[in-house]
């Protein structure tokens, strides 16, 4: 039985992990295009649209309390065959995405400015960096309501809108980054501000289509606007239950991840700046591995929300060899051409050759990369979402920031000693990841099915 499954569902892994990973290979040229262009303006623009990067990736992981609640509870909505309440989680998660906006915003006019001097921003690299963060944050609407909405769209099994959206979004960026940063057609050069408002723009566009789907043609969740301010006790308790766990995730990630650039910064601003090009370099590897997670999360959360256990196992295996394929595949240009890569950024001899260096060190453990997503993401599709935080949250914490400090300033080895210390917390983190789903048999075990039960049953 499972045998004659395992080829139907290889197919379904395919169908939702391929759009996915094409709509973040598009993202990414949203970030590649702004350091590609601010790249022209210098080292310190380049390091300050990298510093500000880092603290949107912050806001991303408090955002993600809704996106991946949305995410799961849809899709065991829909493996249920109750599309109503899918959109009915959805309407929720816009409510509580209003006033998370609001939180947002207050912190784009107000708090930018002391993180970064915490940060150990100054001088030029402060100014620019905050300016960069109040043109994306201050309208933080668009990024919120965007995450959601497409998350939502990934759990009802529908990954092609949102790379469709993304492929338009993306467009418009590319055209109002030239605009913007060099003051083209008559517009003012404006910079490493020019970067962030044409992002900002693209993403209202963005928003707008993505806000007509649902309304119009999505059949899973069928969604209407309304006034609608208080959301609903249950439902909403619903999702965050499910998505605070990954929020904290990836917020305990990302804060680690700014504590980890610190020492990364203490390096120098040359050193800095061939860090984040590396980064940049590395998440072409790292976009296969969140693919074929989401692909994990959406199958895992529909077939336990069918209750076929053993399919949910099935389809988290596929999802899994087919990111170590993927991954594996770039981590051989990653070793081998690292600096034509690198290339693409910055025409610095010395930061192409640190960046270079380093990229060799992630290419070697590129299987264990898409083992630590999938099995993550496969944890969280089953309603588990606290076991993968508290694998990450330990990771960063106990292993990659002590080691990185070690290896990096005590022992002298720099960006080499930094990157090794995260390739040793992503090691652990696979296995960790692996031996929960896997061998304890996490798939079987009940968590969010009998809760979500009860929260609908009204």
């Amino acid at each position: 039985m499972l045998e004659d499954e395992r080829g139907k569902i290889g197919k379904r892994v395919l169908a939702l992990a391929i759009p996915v990973l094409l709509e973040n290979l598009f993202q990414l040229v949203f970030s590649f295009v702004d350091m590609i262009f601010v790249g022209f303006l210098g080292a310190v623009a380049l390091a300050a649209v990298g510093l500000g990067m880092q603290v949107i990736n912050v806001i991303l992981a408090i955002i993600a309390s809704l996106t991946v609640g949305t995410m799961v509870t849809v899709a065991y909505s829909v493996g249920a065959k109750k599309h109503n309440d899918a959109a009915r989680y959805l309407e929720n998660s816009l409510v509580l995405g209003f006033y998370l906006s609001i939180l947002i915003l207050l912190f784009g006019l107000f708090g930018t400015d002391k993180l970064l001097q915490i940060l150990g921003a100054k001088g030029d690299l402060l100014y620019n960096s905050s300016l960069y963060l109040k043109y994306i944050l201050i309208p933080s609407f668009l990024i919120v309501y965007m995450s959601i909405i497409s998350s939502a769209l990934r759990g009802s099994g529908d990954t092609k809108t949102p790379l469709y959206v993304s492929i338009v979004s993306n467009a418009l960026n590319i055209f109002l980054d030239y605009v913007f940063v060099f003051g083209k057609f008559g517009f003012p050069k404006m910079g490493v501000a020019g970067a962030a408002l044409a992002t900002t723009l693209s993403r209202l566009l963005g928003m707008v289509i993505l806000f007509y789907i649902i309304y119009k043609r999505n059949y899973f969740l069928s969604y209407k606007f309304s006034c609608k301010i208080v959301p609903e006790k249950d439902v909403s308790t619903q999702i965050l239950k499910i998505g605070i766990p990954t929020s904290l995730e990836q917020l305990l990630f990302n804060m680690g991840a700014l504590l980890y650039a610190t020492i990364v910064l203490s390096l120098g601003t040359k050193v800095y700046a061939a860090h984040r090009i590396a980064l940049n370099v590395e998440s072409l590897s790292f976009q296969p591995g969140f693919a074929f997670g989401v692909a994990a999360t959406t199958l895992v959360g529909q077939y336990k929300g069918a209750r076929k256990d053993d399919l949910a196992r099935l389809a988290s295996i596929e999802s899994w060899r087919k990111a170590v394929i993927f991954m594996g595949s770039v981590g051989v240009l990653l070793f081998f051409f690292p600096e034509y890569l690198v290339q693409i950024f910055t025409r610095d001899m010395e930061v192409i050759k640190c960046a270079s260096s380093v990229l060799k060190i992630i290419a070697v453990i590129q299987p264990l990369l898409a083992t630590a997503n999938v099995m993550s993401g496969s944890l969280r599709g089953a309603g588990f979402s606290k076991i993968p935080m508290v694998i990450s949250g330990v990771g960063m914490w106990s292993i990659r920031i002590p080691l990185a400090y070690v290896l990096a300033l005590k022992m002298g080895l720099g960006l080499t000693g930094a990157w090794i210390a995260m390739a040793t917390d992503i090691s652990l983190k696979a296995v960790a990841n692996y031996y929960m789903f896997i061998i304890k048999k996490y798939y079987k075990k009940e968590s969010f099915k009998l809760r979500y039960e009860e929260a609908i049953s009204n």
